[in-house]
């Protein structure tokens, strides 16, 4: 009997620990199970992390682009009112593609997020600044790493939700750019802040106000249902960027079901790019 309630005891005390733990813990713990190579990048303004999946045995002459997962903008907000502690996701939806994706293929973390909260981060890398133009240089060197330490010659940006905001202001910052693809994105801030009615991304950068130009083919998916990334409040980007191709999808919404449909989804992304 007491070895039962011990037992008991210690395996609440396990539950307990393991529901404590941090959002970078959880998802490290993720990574290490997928056998994810992670790697600290130094080479932007701050601090990045870089999850790769090695292509094992990559013949000579493999010219694949090198995927790039981007995330999502995780918990920048605490109750919508203050600015959250750790930003770092709690459902990491670009993870979950990483290890549903052909290598090879990386995840390359935002600033700040994931435990790297050097002196030089704020709440407004987070929050205001989310997509500002050090961020996006700080990240954009962290692809650059990624790509030289996977032998690729070119990069395929995947980015979800405001990751796929991040793509397209990296994929200008880059030289060898195969495509763009981006899931629920909102890639005209300022329509989509306006919509919630949440506070102006000020010190952030607007896809949908670019003035580059953009070489690389470029598909932006949307779920037909998404209440987060209304498809009306990303049209002054199609306006902007006529020859972007978008594409609605019936059933899905902004968390539903890009995941559990990656597999067969992604080679008709690839091959239709």
């Amino acid at each position: 009997m007491n070895f039962t309630i011990a037992s008991a005891t210690v395996l609440a005390t396990i539950a307990f620990l393991a529901g404590c733990s941090s959002a970078p813990q959880r998802f490290d713990r993720r990574a290490q199970a997928a056998e994810l190579v992670k790697i600290r990048a130094e080479s932007g303004p701050f601090p990045t992390l870089i999850y790769m999946k090695a292509a094992s045995n990559r013949p000579a002459g493999d010219d694949r682009p090198l995927l790039v997962l981007l995330e999502g903008d995780g918990a920048p907000w605490r109750n919508g009112m203050e600015p959250s502690i750790d930003p770092t996701t709690r459902n990491p939806i670009a993870l979950e593609l990483l290890l549903r994706s052909p290598p090879p293929a990386a995840y390359v973390t935002r600033p700040c997020y994931h435990g790297l909260l050097v002196d030089k981060c704020t709440a407004e890398h987070w929050t205001g600044a989310r997509y500002s133009a050090e961020i996006v240089a700080s990240m954009t060197a962290a692809v650059r790493e990624a790509q030289r330490r996977s032998g690729a010659k070119s990069v395929t940006l995947i980015g979800y939700s405001g990751g796929g905001v991040l793509a397209v202001l990296i994929a200008e910052r880059l030289e060898d750019v195969a495509s763009v693809i981006t899931l629920g994105a909102n890639i005209d801030t300022a329509a989509w802040t306006q919509h919630h009615g949440y506070l102006p991304l000020s010190q952030s950068l607007n896809p949908a106000l670019s003035d580059h130009e953009h070489r690389w083919p470029e598909l932006h998916l949307q779920g037909a249902s998404d209440t987060v990334v209304p498809t009306a409040t990303t049209k002054a980007y199609f306006v902007r960027y006529p020859s972007a191709r978008r594409q609605v999808i019936e059933g899905y919404d902004h968390v539903c079901c890009w995941v559990r449909d990656w597999e067969t989804l992604f080679p008709t992304l690839i091959k239709e790019r």
